[in-house]
């Protein structure tokens, strides 16, 4: 008689049979370990203890360490799990421990070495976290988030894969230091820098940059450490750039784009910044100095203004001829006026005729200037779909049916164009409408490009 095989399910397992027989121990290692590191760290390190089968998964999976996951998300935790850990690295993130300066430099090192992917710093401290020269040895990043970070001092900077590049409370040591950073990420995608010192001056020129968001603190010529914040932005050559975002304008940068051929996102300009120059065309807080019609590539524009009024619209309408979507926000953090200027038509204005569809008025109260600019582009806008009002009070009927008198909506030049008027919370002046859309939009653009 011929013996009965052995049961695989067994033999997989110790000893576990019939119905609660450990089938996911059948699968192989790829998958298991794929699995162990979607995990928190603590659960997928308990999975050592199930059976043989699974006592050596964890330590050479690939390793996503939250510190925010672990139940003491002490700086001796961090050190063990990297110790005990022998397989490559994808995230590192540091929310809530504050590693010593040996600990920082001992946690880089092993990391490098496990070819680490993305890292988060960004540590509960005022006093920045100075970062040690080994950060310099992790050439496998892909994306790396650094916040109250001082950058190191010396060595040549090379990460050769990495995308995505944010850059928060950061101290540079020198301005040859932050472009010399930038210079070595050839693959650099999406840069974010955010009250970035120690760097008065910054020339980007990238052939891959694609995203280039920069803000600055909302008080002038604030210094850390002795060190000057950015104040003016050069984009000299960036090929690829497609959004360029200046945040909290109530104080700068200055931004000169000289060239930048397939820009097709524009936003947030506000008299805060004192020197725009857009090719040839000219502004300073606000007001056209030089008009010139060269950027055809934009799409989509963001202004923002105290009290918006139809001549400043109206001239950086003439500098993007086939603009599409028009944003303007009657709202700062801190307000800074600016002169009311009179306004006539004067030369037809190409957007307006062929190519503007969405408007969207931010904080809009049905101020006599906030009527005449919603007047002059709804009577000019030829080919206008919808009109947007995020109105900064109750937005009952009869204010509204009042507001759609005072507009002479059946004069408009688009005669299906609709105005929606909707009541919004101040407080996502930005992000309700537009920062969503930017976000979602930017992270499919990377996936796609193969960028996780």
């Amino acid at each position: 008689m011929t013996p009965a095989p052995a049961n695989p399910v067994t033999a997989a397992g110790d000893g576990d049979e019939g119905e609660d027989a450990d089938l996911i121990s059948l699968l192989p290692d790829c998958i298991l370990t794929t699995i162990l590191s979607l995990l928190p760290v603590p659960a997928a390190a308990r999975t050592q203890i199930l059976s043989r089968r699974w006592r050596g998964l964890w330590p050479s999976a690939p390793l996503h360490l939250l510190d925010s996951h672990l139940p003491v998300p002490a700086a001796a935790a961090v050190s063990r799990i990297l110790a005990s850990h022998r397989g490559s690295a994808a995230r590192f993130h540091l929310l809530l421990a504050r590693p010593s300066a040996a600990d920082a430099d001992s946690w880089l090192r092993s990391l490098a070495a496990k070819g680490l992917r993305e890292l988060v710093l960004r540590t509960p401290s005022d006093e920045p976290l100075r970062l040690p020269p080994s950060l310099l040895s992790c050439r496998a990043l892909r994306a790396a988030e650094l916040t109250n970070c001082r950058l190191p001092d010396g060595g040549e900077a090379r990460f050769p894969r990495l995308a995505e590049l944010s850059l928060r409370l950061a101290r540079a040591p020198s301005a040859a230091a932050l472009h010399g950073l930038l210079a070595g990420c050839p693959a650099l995608a999406s840069l974010s820098l955010d009250r970035v010192f120690g760097c008065q001056t910054l020339h980007v020129r990238s052939g891959t940059l694609r995203s280039l968001t920069v803000s600055v603190s909302l008080t002038p010529r604030r210094a850390l450490e002795g060190a000057g914040e950015l104040e003016r932005l050069v984009v000299e050559d960036a090929p690829a750039l497609e959004r360029l975002l200046a945040h909290d304008v109530n104080w700068g940068p200055s931004i000169n784009v000289v060239r930048a051929p397939r820009l097709q996102m524009l936003g947030y300009l506000g008299v805060g910044i004192q020197e725009l120059q857009l090719g040839s065309a000219l502004f300073r807080s606000m007001c056209a100095v030089r008009l010139a019609a060269e950027l055809r590539c934009v799409r989509t524009l963001a202004l923002e203004m105290v009290d918006p009024q139809a001549k400043p619209v109206a001239d950086f309408l003439r500098c993007f001829p086939c603009l599409e979507t028009l944003y303007v926000t009657s709202h700062m953090v801190v307000p800074r006026s600016m002169k009311i200027f009179d306004f006539e038509m004067g030369d037809p204005v190409e957007c307006l005729n062929h190519h503007l569809k969405r408007v969207v008025l931010k904080g809009y109260s049905g101020r006599k200037h906030e009527r005449q600019l919603a007047n002059f582009i709804a009577h000019h806008a030829r080919v206008l779909q919808v009109m947007k009002f995020l109105c900064d009070n109750e937005c009952n009927l009869s204010w509204v049916a009042n507001q759609k008198r005072l507009l002479q909506a059946d004069k408009r030049a688009s005669l299906g164009a609709q105005f929606v008027f909707q009541k919004f919370n101040k407080s996502y002046i930005r992000d309700r409408e537009w920062g969503p859309f930017v976000c979602v939009h930017w992270r499919l653009v990377l996936r796609r490009s193969g960028i996780k």
